[in-house]
């Protein structure tokens, strides 16, 4: 319980003033926790980063099995109904968890092995789990099969983590949009 609340903490402060602009002082301040608790459950300020970042990930497959594995008999309307619902929750999000992480990585990847290690294969598990999908649509007939699912993979989280930048410095979720339509509307078609 204590765990959650700092990270829920920390995420809020880390979407206000980044990971390099927010301290444990304002963490454990607005978890309500004594400051020395904090390294009860973290060895350093990284590792905390790390674990926001670790714990939005398995959230979000969570939220991914959720809708890929809905009885849809269409393995690409099923990949557009999950895009669709990432959307949405962005659009209901009072702290945009998705963006926030984004950026967080990328700024504790600057200066951490570890985290970037770590990021890296989190990217990675995405790839493949989409490739997956995708495999299954080119099967159906449904995706293009001239390039290599795991490609398209790739290819898509990359627009992907480009248009999250692009979503925080137009404050709108348009840019996740345009990549959606582009992706399904044209490049994956077959």
């Amino acid at each position: 319980m204590i765990r959650s609340r700092l990270l829920d903490a920390g995420l809020a402060a880390f979407a206000k003033r980044g990971y390099h602009g927010t301290g444990i002082k304002e963490i454990v301040d607005t978890a309500q926790i004594p400051k020395g608790s904090f390294y009860n459950y973290f060895k350093s300020k990284e590792e905390f980063g790390l674990a926001i970042v670790l714990r939005h990930s398995e959230e979000f497959w969570q939220k991914w099995h959720d809708s890929i594995d809905a009885p849809l008999s269409d393995p690409l309307a099923a990949l557009r109904s999950c895009f669709n619902i990432m959307l949405t929750e962005h659009l209901c999000c009072a702290v945009n968890t998705c963006s926030v992480v984004v950026h967080l990585a990328g700024e504790i990847c600057e200066s951490s092995e570890l985290c970037r290690s770590t990021m890296s294969a989190v990217v990675q598990e995405w790839s493949e789990n989409l490739a997956v999908v995708i495999r299954q649509a080119q099967q159906a007939g449904t995706v293009r099969q001239d390039i290599d699912a795991l490609q398209l993979a790739t290819l898509f989280w990359d627009a992907w983590l480009g248009a999250m930048q692009r979503m925080k410095m137009y404050d709108s979720v348009s840019p996740l949009n345009q990549l959606v339509e582009l992706m399904f509307g044209t490049l994956l078609k077959a």
